[in-house]
């Protein structure tokens, strides 16, 4: 079998005995560049005839107008996580993760005249180290980390009808930018488990299709009422290659079996009101420049979320402590899970309705038998613009705890491993946001019983994260 890595002379390809489709990852780059610059290749014509001693900055805003108008936007993030645990944990070693997002979204009527559309290309290239092999925790002290490789993450096409109510989007699509969403945490804290609970991320063979593997979906949303929306996905139950984390993998097996979520929410608005062009809840607002890879796709403009969620697999999958008769491990027909949150804005600035404090709070749980998180809690707080004359920075403080499932702690000690029964992880962390551009963001971890594992200490650990946003079509007046 061709491996994603191999040197092939064209960039998508096919393996028909297992319906394997995959783009190598050293081909990924200049294919993403190619793609990313059609745009341009096709409104290029309106520069045409421009002199060439125009001046540079009057041809990039004009280059710039003429995609708005056409409903073209794209965006490049470079996010990089530098930690280091001070004490405890495993080594004394500083690593850095980092993600370069590449965004493309086209809105279908303006480009090409299909009305209710979106077309969305999203491209991964992840570089660095693992900081959690630093400090042997298990919830992820970087939600950036991964594999080495370049990607293309997303690329989906979604169809609205009825004014937005309803939508169906169908590709590759990344499950956590709409589901198991609490806006304000998933954008502020380094912690994964801020961003997807434990147990949901951990869930399946590999985890649900997400960060830093997708797989092919259909998702279909209905607002119910300016207040109320359910969304329902299928999805094939094992993300890309487990055994090959390079490039861009399509698996289409029988044995994969297919993962399944819905999720009914609730939100609350400004006391203003909601807007009276019935998008409601589908409008979206940017609070804070941090790019958030989960929850991207989320409602934006509301002050409060309540959701309740169930997801599942019918994928086959191992017990993880009981056997048969010849000793092999029995085969459970499926799995399952259940998660609430919650985030509210509690408390707002009188001159600034969109400064103030934020609490958020989630609860999780999975089938004991073949995850090894069976239970997850978390919660904390947000504040933005809590100093004077700095109104989009964000102070957070949060608690993240995974609870090893009862088949998992028997199976260890079946084998003479002893475990703790919970991973506990409290972060506290302040976004600075020095520009539109740039972003630091200080951070403190400290992780009790890391890997539930009696033998690794408790760890400190310091580090920053640094964000750079550039939107290529979009330009402040």
């Amino acid at each position: 079998m061709i491996k994603g890595d191999s040197k092939l002379s064209c960039p998508l390809s096919l393996d028909p005995q297992s319906r394997r489709y995959f783009l190598p990852h050293k081909v990924i780059g200049p294919f993403l560049c190619l793609i990313w610059l059609m745009p341009v290749w096709v409104g290029a014509e309106t520069l045409v005839g421009m002199p060439v001693v125009e001046d540079f900055v009057h041809t990039w805003h004009s280059l710039q107008d003429q995609f708005s108008t056409k409903g073209v936007n794209f965006e490049i993030i470079n996010t990089i996580d530098v930690l280091t645990p001070i004490s405890g944990g495993l080594h004394r070693k500083t690593a850095t993760a980092g993600v370069l997002d590449l965004l493309l979204t086209i809105n279908g009527e303006k480009f090409f005249g299909l009305k209710d559309s979106t077309f969305f290309m999203y491209g991964l290239g992840i570089y660095g180290e693992n900081p959690s092999n630093n400090v042997g925790d298990v919830q992820a002290v970087s939600s950036l980390a991964a594999p080495t490789t370049w990607k293309l993450f997303e690329v989906w096409y979604q169809q609205n009808f009825f004014n937005e109510r309803l939508s169906i989007l169908a590709g590759l699509y990344d499950v956590t930018s709409e589901f198991d969403v609490i806006r304000s945490s998933a954008e502020l804290f380094l912690n994964g488990s801020f961003g997807t609970g434990a147990e949901f991320a951990a869930s399946g063979r590999i985890g649900p299709s997400t960060f830093p593997a997708t797989s092919l979906a259909v998702r279909g949303q209905a607002i119910l009422n300016d207040a109320i929306a359910i969304r329902a996905v299928i999805a094939d139950g094992v993300p890309g290659d487990p055994n090959d984390p390079n490039g861009t993998e399509i698996h289409l097996r029988s044995d994969d079996g297919i993962f399944f979520g819905t999720e009914f929410s609730y939100y609350t608005f400004p006391e203003e009101g909601i807007k009276e062009d019935g998008e409601g809840i589908l409008s979206k607002r940017q609070f804070r420049l941090g790019f958030s890879r989960v929850g991207r796709a989320a409602p934006m403009e509301y002050q409060g979320k309540y959701a309740v969620g169930i997801w599942g697999y019918t994928t086959e999958l191992n017990d993880l402590s009981e056997v048969n008769n010849s000793g092999n491990p029995i085969r459970r027909d499926g799995t399952y899970g259940l998660y609430g949150l919650a985030e509210q804005m509690v408390f707002h600035e009188h001159e600034d309705a969109t400064q103030g404090l934020i609490l958020f709070a989630r609860a999780g749980v999975a089938d004991p038998r073949v995850n090894r998180f069976s239970q997850y809690y978390g919660g904390g707080l947000v504040y933005r613009g809590l100093l004077r004359g700095r109104p989009t920075d964000e102070m957070g403080f949060g608690i993240a705890a995974a609870l090893n499932g009862s088949h998992f702690e028997r199976a260890q000690r079946q084998v003479g491993i002893r475990v703790n029964d919970v991973e506990v992880t409290v972060e506290f962390t302040y976004a600075i946001n020095f520009t539109h551009e740039v972003l630091i963001q200080p951070n403190i971890q400290y992780v009790i019983n890391p890997s539930t594992n009696p033998s690794i200490a408790d760890a400190l650990v310091l580090g920053v994260r640094l964000g750079f946003d550039l939107d290529w079509f979009e330009r402040e007046e």
